[in-house]
């Protein structure tokens, strides 16, 4: 089995990841390549392991999806809530995933803007590229559905529900669900909330005033003007292999609660 490995680059040297890739290349029909940030995964390959945190695991999830790769991610960062297994598994445990492993199949948004398209995980962001706030209207399959006064407008997946949105005060999403949620960052207005709806729906985010915007694709800044942006459901689905733990909730309280106290604890230090 030839596996594409992709590790984020001050990750390379960790000695989690090292110590799993000597194991994984010592064992038979086990074939490894690393493949470097920017550069395809390679063709022949059936599964991508991914190294590092969830930044990592956003742009994994989008590479291997394009080529229609399941992923399997190891923690070696900070969150870690997107990765199936943290830094305490074993080699076995790597390589019995990577080999009998069913496939979990995520949402991916398509995000069109300028000539321009872009796949994302998470979530697709129209917002301020100053401090000044943006006006925003909502067209949800041609329907005009709001208009914000904001610092920007997120448009997410059930996964990335408890990412972004989350912290801008969004519902979470349970992965499996069929649906998206668009949610305006800081509307300067007493009605404006979260709206759920259907992942087959086509969203649309025009800007129409206020200071210049810029689209942000998985917290990715593209360098391009968001003026207008069309936000779908992608044709392709994040390919994640399935490690046989059905810990969603578990995952949730216990990432996110320990993760609220870690950055509480580093600022106090």
């Amino acid at each position: 089995m030839k596996i594409a490995v992709y590790t984020k680059s001050t990750l390379t040297g960790h000695p989690v990841r090292t110590s799993l890739i000597a194991s994984l290349s010592a064992m038979p029909g086990m074939e490894l390549k690393n493949i470097l940030p920017g550069e395809d995964i390679p063709s022949d390959c059936e599964r991508v392991l991914a190294f590092g945190g969830d930044g990592t695991m956003l742009d994994a999830a989008v590479r291997s999806a394009r080529r229609g790769v399941p992923l399997l991610g190891v923690n070696i960062g900070n969150l870690g809530f997107l990765t199936q297994l943290d830094s305490s598994a074993s080699a076995e445990e790597v390589a019995a995933a990577l080999k009998s492993g069913g496939v979990k199949r995520r949402m991916l948004l398509e995000c069109k803007a300028e000539g321009a398209s872009f796949l994302a995980l998470n979530d697709v962001v129209v917002k301020s590229s100053s401090t000044r706030p943006v006006s925003v209207e909502l067209y949800v399959d041609g329907q005009f559905s709001d208009a914000y006064r904001s610092d920007g407008v997120i448009v997410a997946t059930p996964t990335g529900s408890t990412a972004y949105s989350l912290s801008a005060g969004g519902p979470v999403l349970a992965p499996e669900l069929s649906a998206l949620v668009v949610n305006p960052v800081c509307p300067h207005t007493l009605h404006s909330r979260p709206l759920v709806v259907s992942a087959a729906s086509v969203i649309e985010l025009r800007v129409i005033g206020g200071g210049e915007a810029q689209l942000v694709v998985d917290g990715e800044v593209r360098p391009i003007k968001a003026t207008s942006v069309t936000v779908r459901r992608a044709a392709e689905s994040a390919l994640f292999l399935d490690v046989g733990k059905d810990d969603f909730y578990e995952r949730l309280l216990d990432k996110m609660n320990r993760w609220g106290s870690a950055q509480s604890a580093e600022v106090n230090e």
